[in-house]
This record gives C-alpha cells, sequence and structure tokens, in this order.
C-alpha cells in the first residue's frame, strides 16, 4: 500500500511528528508550503486569523500524484481551535482526488481533541476521513 503524508508545520513540531509517522511506515512526507509566510509572532496572529475566518491561503505548488497514493495521512495543527489555514487549503484544493484519508490533529491542548474542528471541516468538504485522531505535541 503506498502511503503518504501530507502535513503543515509551523515551528517544525508538526513536521518532525510527520516524519515519524511516515518513518514507520514507510512513506513519503508532503509538506504543504504557503507562498507567503511570517517570521516571529505575526506568524501566529497571521495563521490565527486565517484559521478562524475559514479563509484559504495561496500555496506553492507540490508534485504529488494523488491517483498513485492508497493511502493519505493528514498532519494538521490546530490554529485559533480550527484546523490551520495551509492544511484546509491543500485538503479543498485536492478534494477530488482523496480517497483514504485519515486525519491527525496536532496541538498544545491536552483536554480537548479538536474532533469537532475535523467535523467541521468534513461538512464544509462534504468527505469523510476515514480515521480521526488527536496528539499532543509539545
Amino acid at each position: 500500500m503506498k502511503t503518504c503524508v501530507v502535513v503543515y508545520s509551523n515551528a517544525g513540531k508538526a513536521f518532525a511528528y510527520a516524519q515519524e509517522i511516515a518513518q514507520n511506515k514507510q512513506a513519503e512526507v508532503l509538506r504543504i508550503q504557503p507562498r507567503i509566510d511570517f517570521k516571529g509572532f505575526m506568524r501566529y496572529v497571521y495563521w490565527g486569523y486565517k484559521a478562524s475566518l475559514k479563509r484559504s491561503v495561496s500555496l506553492k505548488p507540490d508534485t504529488i500524484d494523488l491517483s498513485d497514493i492508497e493511502q493519505l495521512i493528514v498532519v494538521a495543527p490546530i490554529h485559533a481551535g480550527r484546523i490551520c489555514a495551509p492544511v484546509r487549503s491543500w485538503l479543498f484544493t485536492h478534494r477530488s482526488y482523496l480517497q483514504n484519508v485519515s486525519i491527525i490533529t496536532t496541538h498544545l491542548d491536552k483536554e480537548n481533541t479538536y474532533r469537532d474542528a475535523v467535523e467541521a471541516l468534513e461538512k464544509e468538504m462534504m468527505f469523510k476521513f476515514t480515521e480521526i485522531q488527536s496528539k499532543v505535541i509539545e
């Protein structure tokens, strides 16, 4: 089964986790890269704003051929209580090719799994993820 792990990472923690998953599944990693990215504190303000208002963002082109992928694992950081804008934009861009997709939310909140954020995204996309997981990354 050909597997791909897709991730956006602000500070590198989600990316390190995605690499760990990919190594265990013998999968490749696709890093989502926005065309515009800020540094420092402004990065958190910008991405929080985009996520909270469900705004799409422009992404750098990727080279993945999803028709060849049997399982897609999306590592999605939570920003402002929602799936981060780069992951959301990537999923909407590729939604017509999505089939067997698991999503793992990454966050700092030990009390919340953010399942409601994933379910809201499912409703918007009219798509059901095959598996929903949550991972606290400190």
